[in-house]
Formats: structure tokens, sequence, C-alpha cells
């Protein structure tokens, strides 16, 4: 398995961005989710409102079916209060004891719930594709 690991990392590191999407698309095929994306979102957040489109881009790009995004969002009392239920049912209630209500960013997890990928404002839609490719490679 390490060595699959090792392989597709190489290939990674060697290949464009958009064939290494297709190499994780492929691998992704029929699959469960195996990444969860964890939005770390506000209304009243700046970060929040440049990020969202260039996740949305993003996550065009590529296939989503092993990824299931989770939203906690932070704008109000009312989606605070639906933001802990929904931690505690997809079993996130550590994540976000950890970061609080921070927003402006995304958690990529791995089956375990340990983050591989952090994705910023600072990411360009280029660099959370390949993120999120990275991400679904490697939980394969």
């Amino acid at each position: 398995m390490k060595s699959l690991l090792t392989l597709a990392f190489a290939l990674l590191a060697f290949t464009p961005i958009s064939h290494a999407m297709e190499e994780a698309d492929m691998m992704a095929e029929n699959a469960v989710p195996t990444v969860k994306a964890v939005v770390f979102y506000s209304d009243s957040c700046g970060s929040c409102k440049i990020l969202e489109p260039k996740m949305k881009k993003a996550m065009k790009a590529i296939n989503m079916d092993n990824v299931d995004v989770v939203k906690f969002d932070f704008s109000n009392k009312k989606a605070i209060e639906a933001t802990k239920i929904l931690a505690d049912d997809k079993g996130l209630s550590d994540l976000l004891q950890k970061f609080g209500a921070k927003t402006g960013f995304v958690t990529l997890l791995n089956n375990d719930g340990a983050i591989v990928e952090t994705i910023g404002v600072n990411d360009s839609v280029e660099d959370i594709a390949v993120k999120f490719a990275k991400s679904i490679v490697s939980a394969s």
C-alpha cells in the first residue's frame, strides 16, 4: 500500500495538474467518500467570500464523488447550534473544538480524521484542485 502511495505522489509530482486530477477521478470511480472537506464559514467573513467561489470552481474541475463536504456555519446562533449537531453527527466534534469559530478556511481530512491539507484564501483555484486531488489519491 505504501509503495502505491509513493507511486501516486511521484505521478502527481511529474504530471500536469489536469492529468493528476484525471488520475484521482479514475481511482475514485464507484468508491465511497474517503475525504471530508470541512468548510469553516460565516456570512460576515471576508475571506469566506473570496474562498467560496474559488472552491466552487475547483470542485467542478475534479470528481467530488470521494469527498464529503461538511459546512460549519458560524453566521448566527441558529447556524452555530446546527453546526454543533452536524459536528456530532459526522464525528467531527474534536475538529470543531480544535478550531472553534475560526472561519475562512477548509480542512481536508482522511478516513482517520487526520488533517491532510488545509485550504485558505491565498490558494488559487488550481492550488485548491491539486490539494483535493492529492487528498483523494492519498486516501485511496
